[in-house]
């Protein structure tokens, strides 16, 4: 009888230890001496994250408690997937959507294993500059039997392990348990099952223990600075606590979205940081944990620059235990928790024996942050007390924090200070009284992996118009994706119909309209508010309307509010006059980089709308090439049986480089100085233009964002080739073998723009970019004119035969400029025979 009961409880606790900063001289060896002169150079992780599950935990965690918490996602997603791996049919199904990972299945079951096994390998090396402890262990009951091809995944892919004992002598294990916790966190946690009856009755128990301690990534904090302050936790409640204070350079970032501001204080080693979400208001967090979510906040720090903080934060330390069956019921993982729970893939059970299931889910964590290091870090303090910091970041009142793996974007830990002086977090107690809902939580999964999915789907057209353009075209072509998709984009507000769902389907849009205006705003906003000053990019639209064409005011108002583009009337008929007028604003706004996108031959008198796009893009490399080792390469291999001179720059430095199988090609990143641009240079692995056409097509199926994911850290010498390419022609031909076409028809819905009957007559597209050892100049313009129905031991990168490069948005993956160089002294592209012959019949 004893045995039935055994078989049906399961505990499972995750035990957390952090210390942000420990001042014990002994704890650290003199590794941690550090040069001051090593600044902190930040960029943010750029691969998928796999963090919605954390922020919807966080927002059930802050509504279930008012107080300080602190928790451990990565911790409790180690925890439930152990649990999915020996889980079927509903209750695998609860756990895959609530942490949102790929379907089910096999491929979905490798895709999380690979992902996991990345994160956990991550955080095993040792390191002298800071300490940080993962283990999982699954304690079992000598008399459960495990599938041999359980523990085999476990262990494989999550390095847990299995130890069996006896749970009658609960004594024992549970001092048996105890120690390996104690020694796991370092003394910080010593008895995490301090009721031995509490495993009594179990037959499995999985803890999960993270343990981290690290210094400041500089000595920011002096200890003499520190004063006694008022932490407003309300505004009729208040404590005196310890203020930590200093000025100097930070990562900082002020949230509009979020009404908070954001500052990144990192650890040292390159690794981890924390970061802090200040409200701007003394009531503010509770909406700011409304508002949040992990996109809204990855925005948000790309958007972080470096900058003079005046920063006061309170010392503060807790512990913090909860029970957390009540929050992942309300997340939807319920299955486990009950009778019914399909726990087959871990044991083999008895016949007439019950089910596995969990009985109670333990999380208990503890942080302390505090000034300093070690004495170690004498050496490298600063005396900035005399700096008067730009920006303020004075959190007297609550706030949240979390602290990231920057090299892998996982977030190890997050909470909330509400009360710095609370030494003992409360302890969220098992609740029979379950909530039904909570009114904050992020949306379910489909809507965020729509929302998500929308901005990445839009991508990939870029990579289609390049590909085809590159079919289109003979020798050296550049294009700007960005520019076309915003020409196109304004064209369904004016369309309708088969027009309309032709160019939302091609571009990826959602079909909602304000959906498509808020596509559009956020792409042009932060290119022209967060590009930094050392580059500039710059993108205009306008709209040339003829005095016969009579726009709908509500088309206007929509081209204002929304493309930040104008309309603007000239006399057609006037052909000479009108190209004048065009040439001018292109020439304007691309300073002086094109000269023409109109020629009088271009545009017929009858013309009665043209749509003009313009962009301008000039940036400087962050690692300048050296003008007295660019010389002349006597071959560039343009074909197999064709060498030109090229004039080659050269650098030696560390670049982020990867050789891609999938791709056939090397990949090297050159970053331009505003941290958020920068260029790919992909080099086919072989010789020859076919395999320029064969990459160019593999790149349809490869985001920028996986691209980008591949890329390490290596020092290499870097050759790149100087060159200049001016790219005309019309789009025409590529866009309706890209499925835009009813758009050129006789048929074409313009009906939104301004009730006429009219069509699109031509897609003008002039790209033009210049690389050199300062940086990039590059420019682009996109019309569509529509007419009336009348009628060594270092890796070398060395780009000496024909490539392909793309200036990109780091943030998002979106393409600015893509190109391909044939031939670096080459005259501007020409057409295929095809195309050639396509533009004459229209």
């Amino acid at each position: 009888m004893k045995s039935s009961l055994l078989i049906s409880r399961i505990l499972l606790f995750i035990v957390l230890a952090i210390n942000g900063i420990q001042c014990q001289l002994n704890n650290f060896p003199q590794a941690y001496q550090y040069n001051i002169d090593n600044d902190d150079f930040f960029v943010p992780y750029q691969g998928e994250r796999f963090s919605v599950f954390d922020w919807n935990f966080c927002k059930a965690m802050a509504n279930k408690y008012r107080g300080n918490f602190l928790m451990s996602p990565l911790s409790l997603k180690i925890t439930l997937i152990l649990l999915l791996e020996g889980s079927e049919d509903d209750t695998s199904r609860e756990i895959v959507q609530a942490l949102h990972l790929p379907l089910n299945g096999f491929a979905g079951r490798y895709s999380t294993r690979n992902q996991f096994r990345r994160i956990i390998h991550s955080l095993k090396p040792t390191s002298n500059e800071y300490k940080l402890n993962l283990a999982t262990k699954i304690f079992i009951s000598s008399d459960i039997v495990t599938r041999q091809s359980y523990a085999s995944i476990i262990d494989v892919f999550y390095s847990t392990g299995i130890v069996s004992t006896n749970f009658n002598d609960a004594t024992k294990t549970a001092s048996l348990i105890n120690k390996w916790i104690s020694d796991t966190t370092e003394g910080n946690i010593n008895n995490m099952i301090d009721d031995e009856n509490s495993i009594k009755d179990s037959v499995m128990v999985m803890m999960n223990v993270l343990f981290f301690k690290g210094l400041w990534h500089k000595n920011y904090f002096n200890t003499q600075d520190t004063k006694i302050g008022k932490f407003h936790e309300t505004k009729n409640s208040n404590w005196d606590v310890q203020f930590m204070s200093t000025v100097g350079n930070f990562y900082y970032a002020e949230s509009l979205e979020l009404d908070a501001k954001i500052l990144r204080i990192p650890y040292l080693g390159h690794k981890f940081s924390m970061y802090l979400i200040l409200p701007r208001t003394l009531d503010g967090l509770d909406n700011l944990i409304k508002n949040i979510d992990p996109y809204v906040l990855t925005k948000n720090v790309w958007l972080m620059q470096s900058l003079p903080v005046d920063v006061v934060l309170p010392k503060f330390k807790f512990e913090f235990t909860s029970h957390l069956e009540p929050v992942l019921r309300e997340l939807g993982i319920k299955k486990i928790f009950e009778e019914d729970a399909s726990l087959n893939g871990i044991a083999q059970s008895k016949k007439n024996s019950p089910k596995l299931s969990v009985t109670d889910f333990i999380q208990k964590a503890g942080i302390e942050v505090n000034e300093k290091g070690t004495t170690a870090f004498a050496a490298t303090e600063i005396d900035i007390g005399n700096k008067i910091g730009d920006q303020e970041f004075h959190a007297d009142h609550p706030f949240m924090f979390y602290i990231e793996d920057e090299t892998t974007g996982t977030i190890l830990f997050m909470g909330r200070v509400t009360n710095p002086s609370q030494k003992n977090g409360a302890t969220i107690r098992k609740n029979t009284d379950i909530p039904t809902t909570f009114g904050h939580l992020i949306p379910t999964r489909g809507v965020i992996s729509a929302e998500a999915s929308a901005t990445e789907r839009f991508n990939y057209f870029n990579s289609e118009l390049f590909q085809e353009a590159n079919e289109a075209s003979n020798g050296n072509i550049v294009i700007s994706p960005l520019c076309v998709k915003t020409a196109l984009t304004i064209l369904t507000e004016a369309t309708g119909g088969k027009t309309r769902q032709e160019l939302l389907s091609t571009l990826r849009l959602p079909q909602e309209p304000n959906q498509i205006r808020e596509i559009s705003n956020r792409i042009r906003l932060s290119y022209s508010q967060q590009i930094k000053p050392e580059s500039e990019l710059n993108i205009a639209n306008r709209l040339w309307t003829s005095r016969g064409a009579h726009l709908t005011p509500e088309f206007n108002n929509i081209l204002i509010n929304n493309y930040g583009s104008d309309a603007q009337y000239v006399e057609f008929s006037d052909v000479l006059l009108t190209s004048k007028t065009i040439n001018e604003w292109v020439r304007r706004y691309t300073n002086n980089h094109i000269s023409s996108i109109i020629e009088p031959g271009t545009i017929s008198p009858e013309t009665q709308l043209l749509l003009t796009s313009a962009l301008y893009f000039k940036g400087t490399w962050l690692k300048a090439f050296d003008e007295s080792s660019t010389r002349i390469l006597r071959c560039f291999k343009v074909s197999s049986t064709n060498c030109q001179q090229a004039i080659m720059m050269e650098n030696i430095s560390k670049y982020r480089y990867a050789s891609i199988p999938a791709l056939d090609a090397d990949v090297v990143e050159l970053p331009y100085t505003d941290g958020r641009l920068s260029m790919l240079i992909l080099l086919p692995k072989n010789e020859g233009l076919e395999n320029i056409q064969t990459l160019s097509r593999d790149l349809a199926h490869r985001s920028i964002l996986s691209i980008l994911s591949n890329l390490e850290e290596t020092e290499i010498l870097l050759q790149v080739p100087k060159f200049s390419i001016e790219y005309k022609n019309d789009l025409r031909f590529v866009l309706e073998k890209l499925g835009i076409k009813e758009i050129f028809d006789s048929n074409a819905n313009f009906t939104g723009v301004s009730g006429m009957s009219a069509r699109v007559g031509s897609v003008y597209h002039t790209s033009k970019i210049e690389i050199n050892e300062a940086g990039t100049v590059a420019a682009a313009v996109t019309g569509l004119s529509v007419v009336p129905l009348i009628g060594s031991s270092m890796t070398t990168f060395r780009a000496d035969r024909p490539f392909i490069f793309t200036v990109i948005d780091r943030q998002n993956g979106n393409m600015i400029f893509a190109g391909r160089v044939v031939d670096p002294n080459s005259p501007p592209s020409k057409p295929t025979k095809q195309q050639a012959q396509y533009q004459k019949n229209y």
